[in-house]
């Protein structure tokens, strides 16, 4: 369906956007910005794919990339406020 490829579009904007304000402004969103590439790639594979790549091993590998990011930016949301006290 053509919403799958609008999906994985509107990852790829936000993954632009993202390395554009993370080379301005706050180098943190480089670490951000390859996820979204991540996810944009993922959504696009599964789309294109006979593959169903949100479910199953593949949905694992899947979430658990997610939860290590989801790590990695708690941690660093940790240390900055940390930092500033």
């Amino acid at each position: 369906m053509i919403s799958g490829y609008i999906y994985a579009a509107v990852w790829f904007i936000l993954a632009a956007y993202l390395f554009y304000v993370g080379i301005k402004e706050n180098r943190f969103f480089l670490i951000v910005a390859p996820f979204f590439v991540f996810l944009g790639g993922w959504a696009l594979a599964d789309e294109l794919t006979a593959v169903d790549l949100m479910s199953g091993a593949y949905g694992w590998i899947y979430r658990g990339v997610a939860i290590l990011m989801l790590i990695i930016c708690a941690l660093k949301y940790y240390l900055h406020r940390k930092n500033d006290e």
